[in-house]
């Protein structure tokens, strides 16, 4: 009775161990495709600035400059159109009151876009930022080829991995694909100081490029060759 009793001890202790030596390996492996696309968006960012003694006279002259430059602009096809942010504030060293409001113009066109924005820095309107970016359809665009080069290259890899620890790639868990995204926000390409206003040549500008990219993930699962 001794004996049968400790052999069942050991059995009870063997059977998990055998167990856990036959779970598979799991891998975590992540990998990026990444191409790079003409930025076809520019943007332009406008100011009208005024300074006078009183807030009322600094907020009248940029009420009626902006005003005759949003007519002016919204007439040009093709360049979308937006105001921004408004301020005056009194500036104490000066004994002055200064203010400002912002002009957006974007569009695909760029040469319209630029040559909108030298009509109406001959306005008096002042430069405040100008860039380019891949619109969402030109990002959009690329998504479904950098999707099959990260997944085909996340198979490589792992089969890599796996001969390389003589085991073999059985399956794949908690697989992670990312839409296809650009590095930050528009790229800044120019910042000028405020220029008197005159009969005003456009802006020069290049679009560049921007890097698209889609990262895909996946929990690998690896057993021992046969």
């Amino acid at each position: 009775m001794r004996y049968w009793l400790a052999a069942s001890v050991l059995v009870s202790i063997a059977v998990p161990a055998l167990a856990d030596l036959a779970a598979p390996t799991v891998l975590h492996l992540s990998q990026t495709a990444e191409k790079k696309l003409t930025r076809d968006i520019l943007h332009v960012e406008l100011r009208a600035e005024k300074t006078g003694t009183d807030a009322q006279t600094v907020q009248a002259a940029i009420n009626q400059l902006m005003a005759k430059t949003l007519a002016q602009a919204k007439q040009v096809q093709g360049v979308e159109v937006e105001t921004g942010s408004y301020s005056v504030y009194r500036n104490d060293s000066q004994g002055q009151w200064s203010g400002n409001q912002a002009l957006f113009l974007s569009g695909g066109d760029s040469d319209t876009v630029l040559k909108l924005a030298g009509q109406l820095l001959g306005q008096g309107l002042v430069m405040s930022n100008l860039g380019y970016e891949a619109s969402p359809k030109v990002v959009k665009s690329a998504e479904d080829d950098l999707t099959t080069q990260a997944l085909t290259e996340l198979q490589r890899r792992a089969a890599a991995i796996a001969d390389q620890l003589h085991s073999a790639v059985t399956g794949y868990r908690d697989l992670n694909v990312g839409n296809a995204q650009t590095e930050g926000g528009p790229m800044p390409r120019m910042m000028a100081a405020p220029m008197a206003a005159a009969s005003m040549p456009a802006p020069v500008a290049a679009a560049g490029e921007a890097t698209v990219r889609v990262v895909v993930s996946a929990d690998i699962l690896l057993a021992p060759k046969p």
